[in-house]
């Protein structure tokens, strides 16, 4: 109880007396040692421990003031040992050697209480008390501005009982005076190239305080989106009457980012005002290599001027990265991110089958729906597969917008050959995208899917498909609402379950639409290290092609036979059935069904000169590079309708094709007085011969004619 109440009294002195002013310090003390017993008794005590806790206040150049209590154990012989309790204080310098070394002396004093336990056979007094007194000396390393270690040894004189020394190992945990060591260890740091010579650290309480520091997870997908969006935030706050101006700070984390980045602060501060700071960063590529959670150091440089001196303030903060597949669902446009659609790997696969199934299909169909056809079918031959991930389903994570969710780039999910519903959606993106076809992701309570663009109007989609539910439509475009989760039943039926999906959801207003060129304005895609096309595998050519056409074939009859049932019994009925005819040989001819449709516009023509079923004719055997006789057809309907837009369209595409450039522009002149906007479309037949553009835009509108259904 006694030394309790010395120690008691002591710590109360010390922050009751001392000036705890802005330059001042207070640390708490912990110190494990061993005791060497010395002098005339030593002989009756043996090596033991020790343990110091105390604190100790710092004030002017290195002066302290420390108090504490003290436990030695220190056995006697094999039956017996001795207890020491002591209480007391000190008083002494640091010297400092470097910024971060300082070596310590120390002179001490106190009170201290020693017992034997468990006497045996002692004679004599088993306790007692007496004064004690001795010096010391040490070492300490500060390792940041809260904590620093240290060693040393210290002598005492237990006045009565025995002298000894005490070698320790402890630690300092500094309660205040945060910001004098804070400038020490900035004296540490190396001189980086950017920094401006001749700075000095700002003392405490001058210049500006940096405080309230905070910096969010980084996710090395978005290494980007962070050149323009804050990764932290921090508090400026001028401690100066008057102005402080050349304000600049910068963010430097050595591991990833190539140079440092301004922050965003002002350039002045009045007297006593505060500011709100965002901190920025431009990371490498060299942040995708992380595969694992990880946690680095930013180096924060506040630079200033007060009058004619320039000073510095540098601070060491820590910064969380989680791994290059994480991401969370605050912002569904994130996923665009992951769509890497010039990965070697996605574009080996995608350009491949793209080449095997070109030309397999009727020209007359939509070239993007036959590329995503046959791009399905080939991921289904090649095995991938949809797999909920049981730790990071979406159907859950996306329901916290805080969560963070394991995503898969394109490349792995090749790899693996399975996915969650966002990596399979990721995946037929990136292989779309890769070929130039334009796509989206679709958001539901729970699930994401895609879409892809068929480069058509609303119109003119309207015209080419038997049903328009099935399709959305978005941004002015007709787009293909796909399930890609559904791996059974080919392309047709993820078309079908995507487009009721969509339906359902959006009388509820539940169905979120992000179009991927627009989300790559804030979230760019990134290049996954590593990789090589050639280590894919493909699915054997003839089995894609197979698989391809099956259910090509499936489509158009799906969409044909209705058509064709209803048509032929409006013929059957009688009455004027030539214009009849001629709608069932656009449909037939919509989906390359050409034998058919010419038999069809044939029938016509033998009953009257009909000017659609020429201008189809003619359409066919533009199709299929017959320009003479499709030539022929047109300028028997150019004689019916010398003045009709669609007829002049064909005549002048034909004589393009057939090199008679002056009867081209000729139609063409007059084909844009009557009607501008088809003109627009084929602005090819306006440019001049031999033009790189001309040939470019005339190869990409080869496979598209103007069918007349009238």
């Amino acid at each position: 109880m006694k030394a309790k109440s010395i120690l008691t009294i002591i710590l109360l002195s010390l922050l009751a007396v001392l000036p705890l002013g802005a330059q001042s310090s207070l640390a708490l003390l912990v110190q494990p040692g061993a005791e060497f017993p010395l002098g005339e008794n030593s002989e009756l005590f043996t090596l033991g421990g020790t343990v110091h806790l105390g604190a100790e206040v710092g004030f002017g150049p290195g002066l302290f003031v420390s108090g504490g209590v003290g436990y030695n154990y220190t056995p006697i012989d094999a039956e017996s040992s001795l207890s020491v309790l002591q209480a007391g204080g000190g008083a002494g310098i640091y010297l400092d050697l470097s910024p971060r070394f300082s070596f310590k002396l120390e002179a001490l004093g106190g009170y201290y209480q020693g017992m034997i336990n468990d006497p045996g056979d002692v004679e004599g007094e088993t306790s007692g008390g007496n004064p004690y007194a001795g010096g010391g000396l040490g070492f300490s390393f500060l390792i940041n501005p809260s904590i620093s270690m240290g060693a040393g040894a210290v002598y005492k004189n237990y006045l009565g009982l025995y002298g000894g020394v005490s070698a320790y190992l402890g630690s300092s945990f500094y309660l205040k005076g945060k910001d004098a060591r804070r400038a020490k260890l900035q004296q540490a740091l190396p001189m980086r190239p950017d920094l401006m010579p001749g700075a000095v650290a700002p003392a405490p309480g001058q210049g500006i305080d940096l405080r309230q520091i905070s910096f969010i997870p980084v996710f090395p997908v978005f290494h980007n989106y962070y050149d323009t969006h804050s990764i932290g935030k921090a508090l400026i706050t001028s401690l100066e009457k008057k102005e402080i101006t050349d304000i600049k700070m910068t963010l430097l984390i050595k591991q990833y980012m190539d140079s440092p980045k301004d922050c965003g602060l002002p350039p002045t501060l009045a007297g006593g005002e505060e500011a709100e700071i965002d901190l920025y960063a431009l990371f490498t590529d060299e942040v995708l290599s992380i595969t694992e959670g990880t946690k680095a150091a930013a180096d924060l440089v506040l630079e200033y001027r007060i009058g004619d001196t320039l000073y510095r303030d540098m601070r060491v903060e820590t910064v969380r990265f989680y791994d290059r597949n994480a991401m969370s669902w605050d912002d569904d446009r994130k996923a665009a991110a992951f769509v890497t659609a010039k990965d070697p790997a996605i574009l080996g696969f995608s350009k491949n089958v793209t080449g095997m199934i070109r030309d397999k299909g009727s020209r007359a169909l939509n070239e993007n729906l036959l590329t995503a056809m046959g791009l399905f079918e080939a991921l289904s031959l090649y095995g991938v597969s949809y797999v909920i991930d049981p730790r990071t389903p979406y159907a859950e994570f996306s329901k916290n917008k805080e969560q963070v969710d394991f995503l898969q780039f394109p490349r792995q999910t090749l790899e693996y050959k399975a996915g969650d519903c966002d990596d399979l959606s990721i995946l037929y993106c990136a292989l779309l995208e890769a070929v130039g076809i334009e796509t989206a992701f679709i958001t539901v309570p729970g699930h994401i899917y895609m879409a892809f663009s068929l480069d058509l109007g609303p119109d003119e989609a309207e015209k080419s498909f038997r049903d328009s539910a099935e399709l959305i439509f978005k941004n002015g475009k007709a787009w293909v609402p796909v399930e890609i989760t559904e791996r059974q039943g080919g392309f047709l039926k993820a078309w079908q379950t995507g487009a009721k999906q969509w339906r359902e959801h959006l009388l509820k207003d539940q169905a979120g639409f992000f179009a991927l060129h627009e989300s790559w304005g804030t979230y760019e895609p990134v290049g996954l290290p590593g990789g090589r096309e050639d280590l894919l595998q493909l699915p054997r050519e003839d089995k894609i092609v197979a698989t391809f056409l099956a259910e090509l074939m499936k489509f158009i009859d799906r969409e044909i036979y209705p058509q064709v049932k209803n048509l032929e019994a409006e013929i059957a009925r009688g009455g004027d059935t030539l214009p009849v005819r001629n709608r069932l040989g656009v449909l037939y001819a919509r989906y390359g069904l050409y034998d058919k449709a010419e038999a069809e516009f044939s029938r016509v023509l033998k009953a009257r000169e009909f000017l659609p079923a020429l201008v189809n004719l003619g359409n066919i055997r533009f199709l299929n590079e017959d320009y003479r006789t499709a030539g022929s057809y047109y300028t028997r309907a150019r004689r019916l309708a010398p003045d009709n837009a669609t007829v002049l369209l064909c005549v002048a595409r034909v004589s393009h094709a057939l090199e008679n450039y002056a009867a081209a522009e000729e139609s063409y002149a007059a084909l844009k007085k009557l009607d501008p906007g088809l003109a627009e479309r084929f602005a090819y037949l306006g440019m001049e011969a031999g033009s790189t553009m001309r040939a470019g835009d005339a190869n990409k509108n080869k496979g598209v004619v103007i069918w007349d259904e009238e």
